[in-house]
C-alpha cells in the first residue's frame, strides 16, 4: 500500500485503491458490489453515467481500455510504457483511463453493474479476492503467465485460492525512517525495540518537533501502518481484540498519550506524514520506499531506514505486503487476449526495473529485484522485511476492507483516549465477525 505522490488529490496509498465487477450474471455482480460497498462504505454512481467501450475494427485495428490511478511521476512511466507498446505493436491501441484513487471504487462498481469493466485493470492487491471470488477476473494461467521467477511477495499479492490473477511491477512495505541530524543532535540511535522507540521518541520531542509520527487517518492508512505492531505482537485479523491486538494498540496509543506523537495523526494520511518529515517536524516516521525520490530531493534532509521495531530485539516485524497488480477482467476473448499482450509488455524486465527503481519497490521478478538491490542499497531493508510480509487478505479474504475500517475506528478512538484500547478493539470485533460472516456467505 504505497502512498500516492503529494501532487495527487487523494490521500493515499500505494496501496491506492480501485475496483469493479462486470457481469457473469446479475447475481454475481450485485453480490460482489454489495460486499465491496459494505466493506468500504462507498456508494456506486448511477449506471447511466457509464460510457461503454468496445473493440473496434478487425484484429489489425483493435482498441482496449486500461484503467489505473497512477498520477504524477507514476503516470509519466505508464504513458511511456504504453507508448512503447504502441510503437512495437502497430494497429493496436490502448486507451488509458486514469481515475482518482478516491473515486475509483464507485466508478468500477458502476461499470460492473453495467457490464462494462475495463479490459486491463490495475488494483491494490487486497482487492483481488473480492473480484476473483465473484468470477470477474480471468486466471492469468489462461494466457500463459506463471509464477516462475516471481518473488514470494509478488505471488502472494496476485494469488487467490491457488490461482494467479494479478501481476505487478513490484511490492512494497513499510519501515522506520529517521532524520539522522535530529537523532545525532539528541544522541539517539535508531530504535530496534518498542521500549527503545518509546524512549527515543520522548527524547526527540522538543522545539516543535515530535519524536514519532504515523498515519492513523482513513483510506486504509491506519490499519496498514498499525499492522506491523499488531501482527508482531501476535494479533489476528479474525479476532482483533485478542491479547496481541490489545498489546499493540496500547503501545501505539501510549506514544500519543505521552506527547511523543501528535494527536493529529488521526487526520493524517501517509502523504501528510511524509510532508511533516520533510519539513523537519517529525524525527521518526513509519513510511515506505516510494518516498525515496521525494526525500532525497529535499536539501539538507539526511535520512536512514531501519526495520519496524519489535517487542524483542531478537524478533522481526511481520509487515503488510503492499503493491498493485494488473488483472484481466472478463470481457471478450479478443479483448482478453490483447490485454494479456499488453500486460506481458508492461511487466517486461526492462519496464519492471525502470518502474521499481524509480518507485522504491522490490521488483516482482527475482532477477530484477537482485539488480535493484545492488543499485539501491537502501532498498535492502524493505527486501528483507518482505520476506516476513503478510498478505492482508491471506486469512480473511474479501472481508479485509471491512476489518480494516473497523480497525481504523478502533485505532483512532484509542489514540484520542476516547476509550481504552481493549474497549475499542472489542467494539471492532463485532464488525469483524459480521464482515467474516458476510464474506463466507458470499463465497
Amino acid at each position: 500500500m504505497k502512498a500516492t505522490r503529494r501532487t495527487m488529490s487523494t490521500g493515499e496509498a500505494r496501496s491506492r485503491t480501485r475496483w469493479t465487477k462486470r457481469r457473469s450474471g446479475a447475481g454475481a455482480v450485485v453480490g460482489a458490489g454489495a460486499a465491496l460497498l459494505m466493506a468500504t462504505g462507498g456508494v456506486a454512481a448511477s449506471a447511466a453515467s457509464v460510457t461503454p467501450h468496445r473493440s473496434t475494427g478487425h484484429a489489425s485495428s483493435v482498441t482496449i481500455t486500461e484503467q489505473d490511478y497512477y498520477t504524477a511521476a507514476d503516470s509519466t512511466y505508464m504513458t511511456q510504457f504504453l507508448s512503447g507498446f504502441h510503437k512495437a505493436n502497430p494497429g493496436y491501441t490502448v486507451s488509458r483511463d486514469v481515475v482518482p484513487n478516491g473515486s475509483l471504487l464507485s466508478k468500477e462498481l458502476t461499470e460492473a453493474s453495467a457490464g462494462q469493466m475495463p479490459d486491463l485493470m490495475m488494483m491494490d492487491n487486497p482487492w483481488v479476492p473480492s473480484l476473483a471470488s465473484a468470477g470477474e477476473l480471468m486466471p492469468l494461467s489462461k494466457f500463459g503467465f506463471t509464477s516462475n521467477g516471481l518473488t514470494e511477495g509478488a505471488v502472494a499479492a496476485g494469488t487467490y485460492r491457488g490461482k494467479l490473477y494479478g501481476i505487478g511491477f513490484g511490492n512494497n512495505t513499510i519501515g522506520l525512517f529517521y532524520n539522522k541530524k535530529l537523532l545525532s543532535a539528541a544522541h539517539v540511535t535508531p530504535p530496534r525495540t518498542w521500549a527503545q522507540l518509546a524512549v527515543d521518541a520522548k527524547k526527540l520531542t522538543k522545539n516543535g518537533v515530535y519524536g514519532y509520527g504515523f498515519a492513523a487517518g482513513t483510506n486504509n492508512n491506519a490499519a496498514w501502518q498499525f499492522e506491523p505492531y499488531f501482527w508482531t505482537a501476535g494479533g489476528n485479523l479474525t479476532q482483533v481484540n485478542d491479547a496481541g491486538g490489545v498489546k499493540a494498540l496500547s503501545f501505539v496509543a501510549s506514544l500519543v498519550k505521552d506527547g511523543s506523537a501528535p494527536s493529529a495523526v488521526v487526520n493524517w494520511g501517509q502523504n501528510n506524514v511524509a510532508q511533516e518529515f520533510m519539513d523537519g517536524k517529525l524525527a521518526m516516521i513509519v513510511m515506505g520506499p516510494w518516498e525515496f525520490p521525494d526525500f532525497s530531493a529535499v536539501k539538507g534532509l539526511s535520512y536512514g531506514i531501519v526495520p519496524i521495531p519489535t517487542p524483542s530485539a531478537s524478533g522481526h516485524a511481520n509487515v503488510p505486503l503492499g503493491g498493485e497488480v494488473f488483472t484481466i477482467p472478463k470481457t471478450t476473448p479478443a479483448n482478453e487476449a490483447l490485454a494479456a499482450k499488453v500486460l506481458r509488455y508492461l511487466i517486461s524486465p526492462q519496464n519492471t526495473l525502470l518502474w521499481a527503481k524509480n518507485n522504491g519497490e522490490v521488483a516482482s521478478q527475482r532477477s530484477v529485484a537482485n539488480q535493484l538491490i545492488a543499485a539501491v542499497p537502501l532498498d535492502r531493508v524493505f527486501a528483507d522485511e518482505i520476506q516476513h510480509a503478510e498478505s492482508r487478505v491471506g486469512v480473511v479474504g474479501s472481508a479485509y476492507p471491512a476489518i480494516s475500517s473497523a480497525l481504523t475506528t478502533a485505532i483512532q478512538e484509542a489514540v484520542l483516549g476516547k476509550v481504552t484500547p481493549s474497549a475499542a478493539l472489542t467494539t471492532a470485533e463485532t464488525a469483524v465477525k459480521a464482515a467474516l460472516a458476510q464474506s463466507k456467505s458470499g463465497s
